[in-house]
């Protein structure tokens, strides 16, 4: 995508440029766009950022007084009531005990 930038393609012939070397599509418009921002703005350091982990969706100590409350709701019930996946709230009882 730098050298696609510094020839001065546009985003679309970048993209059609970079997927005709790859048997699979590598790059998208947004993608490329995103970089080609990047670029303008004058960095054009190309190592990874580190997104970090998404912040939790639960409270833990909330989920906690809320099983202190009621200990026969089933991780079903407080995924519905919290919005969340069942998986999320097994693993929040189990980080709790």
């Amino acid at each position: 995508m730098k050298y696609e930038f510094l020839r001065g393609a546009t985003t679309r012939q970048a993209v059609a440029n970079i997927n005709s070397v790859f048997i699979i599509q590598v790059g998208t418009n947004a993608t490329v766009a995103r970089w080609f921002k990047k670029f303008r703005s004058g960095d054009f350091d190309l190592s990874n950022e580190s997104h970090g982990r998404p912040k939790t969706q639960v409270d833990s100590d909330v989920l906690k007084a809320t099983v202190e409350v009621n200990s026969s709701e089933s991780a079903r019930e407080l995924s519905l009531m919290y919005n969340v996946s069942k998986q999320t709230i097994v693993t929040h009882l189990a980080q709790i005990g």
